[in-house]
């Protein structure tokens, strides 16, 4: 339940980020950000803790974790699924987000694109969410599928979807001058340049 309340805050602090962009308030964007990435913090420790916490309750950490499972492949069951895969896109998003409006790397424009993509992946998470309650409550979970167990599996997804997340940057940046007639300015360039490159690696 917790979790789903944090995930509304995201959505709304989100949207809250692109209203104060849309009318100059650098400081309201801010804020914003910073408390859409806290939330983001917040669910995903909430699904981190029931994990962890052998919280069979949930029909997310029932299918993908069990008592025996060793801690790393329990760390790795947060992303294990594609409700998990989802929350971790948008954790590392929004984080970014945070960053970007901190360090005001982005135009206005760009912000609110990259806000407004934020948005999009909680009505995701939502869509497929890792906090849906488990019709039957189990003593224990299935556990994960053997062919994930591997050590390279604990590192393969966060890297996936760090680069996804770090492309949004190039987008918003490249699409925000695009809107705001900037276009032949060449200062978004470097900038979409930078993060294409570290997204791609």
């Amino acid at each position: 339940m917790i979790g789903t309340v944090l995930l509304g805050f995201v959505l709304i602090f989100a949207l809250s980020a692109v209203f104060f962009d849309a009318k100059g308030s650098d400081c309201g964007s801010r804020i914003s950000a910073i408390l859409a990435g806290l939330a983001a913090v917040g669910a995903s420790a909430v699904l981190f803790a029931v994990i962890l916490s052998n919280d069979f309750s949930y029909s997310y950490v029932a299918s993908y974790s069990s008592i025996d499972l060793p801690l790393i492949y329990k760390i790795s069951a947060f992303w294990a699924g594609q409700q998990g895969s989802f929350l971790l896109w948008l954790l590392i998003h929004a984080l970014v987000g945070t960053y970007m409006v901190c360090t005001n790397r982005l135009t206005a424009t760009g912000r609110i694109i990259y806000h407004l993509l934020t948005a999009m992946l909680v009505i995701l998470v939502f869509i497929k969410s890792p906090f849906t309650p488990a019709e039957h409550i189990m003593p224990d979970g299935y556990g994960m599928n053997p062919l994930l167990q591997d050590p390279w599996m604990a590192v393969h997804p966060p890297l996936v979807f760090l680069g996804y997340a770090l492309l949004a940057v190039p987008y918003a940046a490249s699409l925000g001058a695009l809107l705001s007639e900037k276009a032949d300015s060449t200062a978004w360039l470097a900038l979409a340049r930078n993060w294409a490159l570290v997204a791609w690696a």
